[in-house]
């Protein structure tokens, strides 16, 4: 081979080489998935960081973004118009139709901080005070006007001043408002920071929670467990009843379903890495189809939550077995029953046969015209017998063949014997 040659193939080589690598990389695509998890100073948002850190750290070329938004409201509202990926939001908010769940990340608590002063005890005792509540348009904001409407409350007994959480600690803490509200899970940091070292803040028990769930099914009876804010003097001194409502994971309609399913599928098998960033990750858990969250699931999670579930063909085995032994069995019955008449078939047309036999051993030894002639009516006589078995299916159509052959054998031979009256006289002279 020339070193021309040698160079060209070389140089070939490398080409398809970089073509393949090429063409590999190419299809190594990066994905982004982006999602709006409310203030950055709720658990949703911090929740939502680890859940970007470990999907990024399993799949380097999955980007997630995660926004900082005002709440619940704004986060549908993106969701709706296409332009995030999934959203963190409260159960109970008030949804467009395109969202799919994809799993429960913990649950929020109605909180009511007030200040001992107001002499503030329940949430009617709310009327004539100034009160922070969430900004308008969040889904805690609409919990709030939900709670007072459960009380028969209406918005102009009290004063309330929509707000962040930190303009609303700060209020409390100048004494320009005489409460706060939050729906926040127990333990929250933003909470936590606004009663730190008051001891003239308390937490105001919220009751009716189980009748409340009977408007609002995704709401149900809760605690905020004694000491969740300050352990000595404990803040709050007993477990606190409240009402809670689960944060909920959510993917737009149209999200890739084997994108959610990964998704899906790392929240619950690398919950270790998880809560390792968050605490909150502990308390993640499956969608269930039971009506206590109005949000259809999204078929990516739903393919993960029903891995484990026996198929149709599992779950019916019992009646399977069943229908196949009764098959076998039936089966087995049809065949023999098959062979039985199969077998009377053949000892029929043997018996046929076996008269054909007995008509040619007599055509051999007669000597007399006339009793050939008989034989010959013996012969038809037996064909309309088999033909009459035939028309009642005791003789198959391949039985038949076969006699219909001997018998036109039989036949012939008698009719030569007819034909032959000289050895018919001799016989007969004999």
């Amino acid at each position: 081979m020339s070193r021309l040659i040698r160079i060209a193939v070389i140089a070939g080589l490398w080409l398809v080489l970089l073509g393949g690598m090429l063409f590999w990389f190419a299809g190594r695509e990066s994905t982004t998935v982006s999602i709006a998890a409310g203030p950055a100073s709720g658990e949703s948002f911090e929740l939502a960081m680890a859940i970007a850190r470990v999907v990024e750290a399993e799949h380097p070329d999955i980007s997630v973004e995660v926004y900082e938004t005002q709440g619940s409201g704004e986060n549908i509202r993106l969701l709706s118009a296409g332009r995030v990926d999934m959203a963190a939001i409260q159960a109970d908010s008030e949804i467009r139709g395109d969202e799919r769940a994809i799993a429960v990340l913990y649950a929020d608590a109605f909180q009511l901080v007030a200040a001992t002063a107001a002499d503030i005890h329940s949430v009617p005792d709310l009327a004539g005070h100034r009160v922070a509540i969430p900004p308008a348009g969040s889904g805690q904001n609409s919990s709030f006007w939900f709670l007072l409407d459960h009380f028969s409350m209406s918005a102009d007994v009290l004063t309330a001043l929509p707000m962040s959480d930190e303009a609303a600690n700060f209020a409390m803490q100048q004494g320009q408002v005489d409460a706060v509200f939050r729906v926040r899970a127990p333990g929250n940091t933003l909470v936590r920071e606004l009663v730190r070292d008051q001891e003239d803040m308390q937490l105001i028990s919220i009751t009716q929670a189980a009748a409340m769930a009977l408007r609002n099914p995704t709401l149900h009876e809760g605690v905020i467990p004694e000491g969740s804010y300050r352990g000595h003097p404990a803040l709050p001194i007993d477990n606190t009843d409240t009402a809670v409502v689960d944060r909920v994971l959510v993917a737009r309609k149209g999200l890739n379903d084997g994108l959610v399913n990964e998704i899906t599928r790392l929240l619950f098998e690398r919950r270790a890495s998880l809560v390792s960033q968050s605490n909150l990750a502990g308390l993640i858990r499956p969608v269930k189809e039971d009506g206590s969250i109005p949000i259809p699931l999204h078929e990516g999670a739903r393919r993960y939550y029903d891995r484990e579930k026996p198929s149709l063909v599992q779950e019916n085995s019992r009646l399977l077995a069943t229908l196949l032994y009764i098959g076998a069995l039936f089966t087995s019955l049809v065949v023999a029953l098959r062979t039985r008449v199969k077998q009377a078939h053949r000892v029929r047309v043997s018996d046929y046969n076996g008269e054909l036999m007995a008509v040619v051993d007599k055509a051999r030894d007669t000597t007399v015209r006339t009793e050939l002639l008989a034989l010959r009516e013996r012969l038809v006589e037996i064909l309309q017998r088999v033909v009459r078995d035939l028309d009642a299916d005791k003789v198959t159509r391949e039985e038949f063949d076969h006699f219909s052959f001997t018998w036109q054998a039989v036949d012939r031979i008698v009719r030569d014997y007819l034909n032959t009256p000289r050895e018919v006289d001799k016989r007969v002279g004999a």
